[in-house]
C-alpha cells in the first residue's frame, strides 16, 4: 500500500513537470518570442480545478495546446495544485509508446474514433468528478459555430451536480499552421507555415442553464442547452461585430 502511495505520487509529479515543460514550450511558441496571442477574459476562468467543462470551437489540431496555455500558463508555477485544462485525443495518436506516455503524462483522455457521443459523454462525466476538460463542441474542424454534436449539452443535463460551462472561441491559428484533418498528408501539417502571428483566445463568463433544467424532455434540453452554447461563443467570436480573423464566415 505505501509503495503504490509512493509511485502515485511520483507519477503526480511527473506529469506536474511535463505539463510545465509542456507550458512553457507553448508558451514560447504561441505568445512569446514566436508568435503574439492575446488572451481575453482570463477572469471568468473559475478557481476550482475540477467540474470546469471548457466548450471550444475547432479551427486545428493544435487549439488544445493554444487554448491550454492561453487559460493555466503561466499561473501553473505559482499554483501547482491547480489541474490545467486536460483534452481528448483519438486513441491512434496513443499507437507509438513515445507519444502514449507524452498524452498520458500530460493527462489527456483517450476516445476511440467513432464512439457515439452518449458513450463518449459519459466517459467525460466520469473524468470531471475530478478535473476539468476541454471539448469541442462542433465534433469536426469547422468554421460554421452554429454547429454542434449532442455532447455537450448530453453531458451538462445528465450531470448529478452542476458544471462549470466555460466557452472558449479562438481564431488565428490558421494562419500559423495547416488545419490538418484526416484528408491531410505529409510530414508538413506538423510544422508552421508562418510566424510573428496574432491568435486571440477569448474565456466568456460561465453559462447558466438553470433555467432550461426544467424541460421534461430530454431531447429538447439538450437541445436548448447547445442552442445556448453557440449563442455564447457566437457573442465571443464578433464583440465589436468586425470580421472574424480567421477567414471563416462572420
Amino acid at each position: 500500500m505505501l509503495i503504490r502511495q509512493v509511485l502515485k505520487r511520483f507519477g503526480v509529479w511527473i506529469s506536474y513537470v511535463a505539463l510545465v515543460l509542456t507550458g512553457f514550450a507553448c508558451f514560447a511558441f504561441f505568445r512569446f518570442p514566436l508568435n503574439f496571442m492575446r488572451v481575453r477574459g482570463k477572469d471568468n476562468i473559475p478557481k476550482q480545478g475540477k467540474k470546469v467543462l471548457f466548450v471550444s470551437n475547432h479551427l486545428s489540431m493544435y487549439d488544445s495546446f493554444l487554448i491550454a496555455v492561453a487559460a493555466f500558463f503561466p499561473s501553473i508555477l505559482t499554483r501547482p495544485s491547480r489541474p490545467p485544462v486536460n483534452f481528448a485525443a483519438e486513441e491512434n495518436f496513443f499507437n507509438r509508446w513515445y507519444i502514449s506516455i507524452l498524452m498520458r503524462v500530460l493527462r489527456t483522455v483517450p476516445v476511440k474514433k467513432g464512439r457515439s457521443d452518449p458513450f463518449l459523454m459519459r466517459k467525460y462525466a466520469e473524468f470531471l468528478e475530478k478535473r476539468n476538460i476541454l471539448i469541442f463542441y462542433q465534433g469536426t474542424r469547422s468554421y460554421d459555430l452554429k454547429q454542434i454534436k449532442s455532447g455537450p449539452g448530453y453531458v451538462i443535463a445528465g450531470a448529478e451536480e452542476p458544471l462549470t460551462v466555460v466557452p472558449v472561441y479562438h481564431e488565428g491559428i490558421t494562419r500559423i499552421f495547416s488545419r490538418g484533418g484526416p484528408k491531410t498528408r505529409g510530414f508538413w501539417r506538423w510544422i508552421p507555415r508562418s510566424l510573428f502571428r496574432r491568435t486571440t483566445v477569448s474565456f466568456g463568463p460561465p453559462i447558466t442553464f438553470e433555467d432550461l433544467m426544467g424541460i421534461e424532455d430530454r431531447r429538447e434540453r439538450i437541445e436548448a442547452i447547445n442552442r445556448r452554447i453557440t449563442a455564447r461563443i457566437e457573442e465571443l467570436r464578433n464583440p465589436s461585430g468586425e470580421p472574424g480573423a480567421d477567414g471563416g464566415p462572420s
